[in-house]
C-alpha cells in the first residue's frame, strides 16, 4: 500500500514498466547502427572527434541549434560557439558506461524506426524541418514514457552547459566574467 500523501498515479508498478521500456529502447538501438555513409563534415573538424561519430556530431549540432534557439542580435549561436565539438571532448573523459549509454541515446533520439514508434514520423530527426525538430523535442519533453524525458534532459543539459560555459554566449545572461582577486 502506498504510504498518504505520495502521488498514488506514480505507483511502482508504472515506474517499472517506464524503466522496462527505456531499458528494452537502449538495448533495440545496438541493433540499429549509426551509418556515417553521406555525413560530409569539414575534415578539421572529424579530425577533431574523440566521442562522437560524424552523423552524432550532426545529431548534437541539430539538437543544440534548435535547444538554444535564436539569440538575441550580436549573440553567438550554438554553432558559432561549437557546441558539438565542446560536447564531444567533455564527453571523451566520461565514464565508459555513460558513453555507451549517449551514443545509445543518439541512436534512439535519431533513427526513423524510433521516430516512428514514439511518434509515428517517417524521417530521422536531422532530416526533420526546423519546426518538425521543435514538436518531437517537445514531445520527448513532455512524453509519458519516463526514458524519452529523462533522455531529453540529458541531451538538454549537455547542450546548455556546452553553450553557457563559454566565455562569448555570458553576455547573452548578462553575466560580465569573474573579477579576479588582486
Amino acid at each position: 500500500m502506498l504510504n498518504p500523501g505520495i502521488n498514488d498515479s506514480y505507483s511502482r508498478r508504472r515506474f517499472l514498466k517506464q524503466s522496462t521500456f527505456g531499458v528494452l529502447a537502449l538495448s533495440a538501438s545496438r541493433f540499429f547502427p549509426v551509418f556515417d555513409s553521406g555525413v560530409n563534415l569539414p575534415p578539421q573538424i572529424v579530425g577533431q572527434l574523440r566521442f562522437f561519430s560524424p552523423k552524432e556530431y550532426l545529431i548534437v549540432e541539430a539538437m543544440a541549434d534548435r535547444m538554444i534557439g535564436k539569440l538575441n542580435d550580436g549573440a553567438p549561436s550554438a554553432s558559432q560557439v561549437d557546441v558539438p565539438l565542446r560536447a564531444d571532448k567533455f564527453l571523451s573523459g566520461a565514464d565508459p558506461e555513460i558513453q555507451e549509454q549517449f551514443h545509445q541515446l543518439l541512436t534512439v533520439f535519431n533513427a526513423p524506426a524510433f521516430t516512428f514508434l514514439f511518434d509515428f514520423r517517417l524521417s530521422s530527426f536531422i532530416n526533420m524541418k526546423p519546426e518538425d525538430q521543435d514538436t518531437y523535442l517537445e514531445d520527448w519533453m513532455t512524453s509519458i514514457i519516463g526514458f524519452r524525458r529523462t533522455g531529453f534532459q540529458a541531451l538538454k543539459r549537455v547542450s546548455l552547459s556546452m553553450f553557457y560555459t563559454e566565455s562569448r554566449s555570458w553576455k547573452e545572461i548578462g553575466f560580465e566574467g569573474f573579477d579576479a582577486p588582486r
